[in-house]
């Protein structure tokens, strides 16, 4: 599973142009287009590399919402999408700036509004912004600066949670990721910045942690290689070593740990990183398996292999607990025993 995907994005690593570059080619094509670069991520993950559940964290035009209601009804084959619709956002926030992958809000009634939307128009769960991130920088937003506040985040947690939906927070710097936490948020997605206060927290209301760190790496790199070095390094500095740090403490502090690429890395990338931060390689597929499912609530369903589950199955050549690269060499994936393939994936009714 990956627990973070914007579907209708670009993955850096396997275009060309850094991030800042490329978000913006996809995402700012006409709905058509961007559909179909939707159902072409889907498929790549699903295919290559037996990703049969994706977790949307925000798409233009709520790509994701309508991809997922395509596959439920049999309209187009492809994996499991859980889906948020778009972001909330303040006003000139996070996923405003060169896109629109967020509704922008100011003041808890309208945060109120924008989340009783999503849910209205089909969200499984909400998306707020309570910090900037590195998409914008240095000209429009910052991983430190607080953007939507407690009273304004905790607004949507009271209209998501009235029905039975659950918030998960785009927070990076240690303010923003606090103010997201004292508001009740379920969920924390980045967090490079976690100190005990947040831990503390986040282990006594059993807050997940979605560090995405192999996309944030994978901006970092493409950005010292094809954009600018100085960039580079302060991404580094506020961001991918701090975060390595906060993934370490909250692995020791048994915080629930998922697995995500933020569509900008790869979910082997997510669990190799995991592994230098000391999980043993059993952990590390834990976090693509059973814990994600826990975070989704479908561990009665998926991320074992038991009887009565789904069969949700990847075969690879080699033994991941020797060598979690052996997951890169994907042979065979099944979602919900259907073997996929291109056959399978165009056999359409």
């Amino acid at each position: 599973m990956n627990l973070h995907v914007h579907i209708n994005r670009r993955n850096v690593s396997r275009g060309t142009g850094t991030f800042r570059m490329g978000a913006p080619a996809i995402e700012l094509l006409p709905d058509g287009e961007r559909m179909l670069y939707a159902a072409r991520n889907a498929w790549y993950e699903l295919i290559n590399q037996g990703i049969t559940t994706m977790r949307d964290l925000c798409s233009v035009g709520r790509t994701a919402n309508h991809l997922k209601e395509a596959i439920n009804n049999g309209i187009i084959r492809g994996p499991r999408l859980i889906v948020c619709g778009m972001g909330i956002a303040a006003t000139g926030g996070h996923e405003t700036h060169r896109y629109k992958g967020a509704v922008e809000v100011d003041g808890p009634d309208e945060v109120m509004k924008a989340t009783r939307n999503e849910i209205r128009l089909g969200a499984d769960f909400i998306k707020v912004m309570s910090s900037g991130g590195i998409g914008g920088m240095p000209e429009r937003e910052h991983p430190n600066w607080a953007e939507l506040s407690e009273e304004e985040i905790a607004a949507a947690v009271f209209a998501a949670h009235t029905h039975k939906k659950e918030v998960t927070v785009h927070a990076m710097g240690i303010e923003p990721v606090l103010a997201a936490l004292h508001a009740g948020v379920d969920g924390i997605e980045h967090g490079t910045m976690l100190n005990e206060e947040a831990l503390d927290i986040m282990k006594r209301r059993d807050v997940y942690y979605v560090p995405t760190a192999s996309g944030i790496t994978a901006v970092a790199n493409k950005e010292a290689t094809q954009g600018s070095a100085e960039l580079a390094a302060t991404i580094r500095e506020l961001v991918v070593n701090p975060q390595r740090e906060s993934i370490k403490k909250a692995k020791a502090r048994g915080i629930l740990i998922g697995a995500g690429s933020d569509t900008l890395g790869s979910v082997l990338n997510e669990l190799l990183i995991f592994e230098e931060c000391g999980f043993t390689r059993k952990e590390c597929l834990d976090t693509a398996t059973c814990n994600a499912a826990k975070i989704l609530h479908l561990e009665d369903k998926l991320g074992y292999v038991r009887e009565g589950y789904i069969a949700d199955l990847v075969l690879v050549d080699g033994n991941p607990l020797e060598d979690l690269r052996n997951l890169s060499n994907v042979r065979k994936v099944f979602k919900g025993g259907n073997e996929v393939t291109l056959e399978w994936l165009t056999n359409l009714q």
